[in-house]
């Protein structure tokens, strides 16, 4: 029997089960309600157990552990806050300030800038990367200059070609010339002569003076276009009319064409047709297709040149998609071109026609120039059904 039992904090039955030497311990609220251990041995008592109830405040080691918790956190914090503000350091030290140098390496070089080399000594994978960064800027230096050189040549022979190829179409329209220089010459020369033999009036003497003036004009004229078109000079974009530029070319072909009974036609309506353009080099490009269809015309045929605005896309780049560009059509009614040639034709050097006839760099340099005007040239033919190329040119906005 255990006395005392309603004062105890623990189950009653509980603490009568305990054997003598046996302890258990409880917590349990106090009269405050502040926690407080009550620890219980049982001890012999004759034919009865006796209990002995020990009891002790918690104030003090909960006071212990909210300290040592305190304490515990401060501590983890400092240490957190401190690691952090190292880390920083060290990174912005060791990591940091070697990746800005190459961010802005690398923002240099997308801007073309390849000087300013990066220089790390750490050793490290960011000192691996500087090292073949600078190595990558001196490469691209040395191509750049070997671009450079290399563009210039590659100008310099494209401007030979293209004069060489001028001088030979003034060849071809010598001939043409000079059958159109011949009617003035007979006519001054023949007034002239009847001036100088004293045979007429002053009147007619006036007359005959003003015809020669007329003639001498007229040969001035056709001396100066030749030479307009024969005259080497670099190439200067400004804005023009492709129209008024074939117009000008058909004016110094036709003495050519009329030779072998060819009539040329020029169709420029819905015009002006404006945009940035080299006058002297697209009437080369006009030139040499219209030479070429008189050519490949029979004779007494016709030769059309059409200008008009239409919408296509780049053969080299179809992605681009159509865009409105202004288009110079020439159709000769010839014998056409063989299909297995179709792809040969703008190359260099490649011709049909017979040896002495032609050098084979016409339609070469006229792709170029059209190229160079960021345009292209395109062809279509059939045998027996004639040629059209058709020269593109930007739409100036």
């Amino acid at each position: 029997m255990i006395a005392g039992a309603g004062s105890l904090r623990a189950d009653p039955a509980e603490l009568a089960a305990l054997q003598p030497g046996a302890t258990t311990t409880r917590i349990a609220a106090d009269a405050r309600g502040e926690p407080e251990r009550f620890t219980y041995a049982a001890l012999p008592a004759g034919d009865q157990h006796g209990l002995l109830e020990l009891s002790e405040r918690l104030d003090a080691e909960r006071a212990y552990t909210r300290r040592t918790i305190f304490d515990t956190v401060q501590t983890t914090v400092a240490l957190a806050l401190v690691t952090a503000l190292l880390s920083y350091l060290l990174g912005s030290w060791l990591v940091g300030r070697p990746v800005r140098a190459l961010v802005e390496k690398a923002r240099r070089m997308a801007k073309r800038d390849f000087g300013g080399a990066v220089h790390l000594t750490s050793g490290d994978e960011l000192a691996e990367l500087a090292r073949e960064m600078n190595a990558t800027s001196d490469a691209l230096v040395a191509a750049e200059v070997r671009v450079a050189g290399e563009t210039a040549a590659r100008i310099a022979a494209m401007e030979q070609l293209r004069h060489a190829d001028r001088l030979t179409t003034v060849g071809k329209l010598a001939s043409g010339v000079a059958r159109e220089l011949g009617t003035p010459l007979n006519v001054v020369t023949a007034r002239a002569e009847m001036i100088a033999a004293g045979d007429i009036t002053a009147e007619e003497s006036r007359d005959y003076a003003g015809i020669i003036v007329d003639s001498a004009r007229k040969m001035t004229r056709i001396i100066r276009q030749l030479l307009e078109f024969a005259r080497r000079r670099d190439p200067r974009k400004e804005q023009g009319d492709v129209a008024a530029v074939a117009r000008h070319a058909l004016e110094l072909l036709r003495p050519l064409a009329e030779r072998q009974r060819i009539s040329l036609r020029l169709d420029d309506t819905g015009g002006p047709f404006c945009t940035n353009l080299d006058a002297g080099q697209i009437e080369q490009t006009v030139t040499n297709l219209v030479v070429n269809a008189v050519q490949a015309s029979p004779e007494g045929g016709e030769v059309d040149v059409r200008v008009t605005r239409e919408r296509a896309g780049p053969p080299t780049d179809p992605g681009d998609g159509e865009a409105e560009w202004i288009a110079v059509r020439v159709r000769d009614r010839g014998q056409g071109i063989a299909p297995e040639h179709l792809s040969h034709v703008f190359e260099p050097f490649f011709t049909t026609k017979d040896v002495g006839s032609g050098t084979g760099l016409g339609l070469s340099v006229a792709y170029g120039i059209a190229s160079d005007h960021g345009g292209w040239i395109d062809v279509a033919s059939k045998p027996r059904h004639g040629s059209t190329f058709a020269l593109f040119l930007p739409v100036e906005t």
